[in-house]
């Protein structure tokens, strides 16, 4: 075990133990163990055999805690999350913008396919009365021809009519005095 550990876990102890009331029978013993394990650490290369690293480990005095690191300047890294924050808030509102975009032109071409719907549906309409129209200027054709062939047979037989009282007009003008 290093010396900074066991300064570790002495300063674990010391704020175990209560500084306002008085040590327990308990605390007392774990504080008497807490300054006598650092020397009996130094001793027990003895027990395996290792007297000289024993010796070395009681003369050379513990080594003083390596001093603190310099502190981290971090604000380099938070100015680029700042940054990077901003961007994605921007970036943010541009998506929420396009979605919303995107919902007027679903809404919009909702529209255009409904009228283009309503559209089919009226020329269909359409082109079913100009069919019935186009039935009806047969039919019209059909009744005119017809017409056209009662009427010139009723003006020939006008005109015999008219021909006829001619000539009887002028045979009676010859039989009247």
């Amino acid at each position: 075990m290093n010396d900074s550990s066991i300064a570790q876990r002495r300063q674990a102890l010391a704020s175990l133990s209560d500084a306002g009331q008085p040590a327990t029978g308990l605390q007392r013993a774990a504080g008497a163990l807490r300054t006598v394990l650092p020397h009996l650490l130094r001793l027990l290369p003895l027990l395996d055999g290792n007297v000289g690293s024993a010796v070395s480990n009681l003369l050379n005095p513990p080594q003083p805690a390596a001093p603190p690191a310099p502190p981290v300047d971090l604000e380099p890294i938070e100015h680029g999350m700042a940054e990077l924050q901003g961007e994605h808030r921007g970036l943010r509102a541009q998506v929420l913008e396009q979605n919303a975009s995107l919902d007027r032109i679903e809404g919009r071409l909702q529209t255009v396919e409904e009228e283009i719907a309503s559209n089919a549906l009226a020329q269909q309409e359409l082109l079913t009365e100009l069919k019935a129209v186009g039935n009806r200027v047969e039919e019209l054709k059909v009744a005119g021809r017809k017409s056209n062939i009662f009427v010139l047979v009723t003006l020939g037989l006008l005109a015999l009519s008219i021909l006829a009282n001619v000539v009887l007009l002028l045979h009676f003008i010859h039989i009247l005095p």
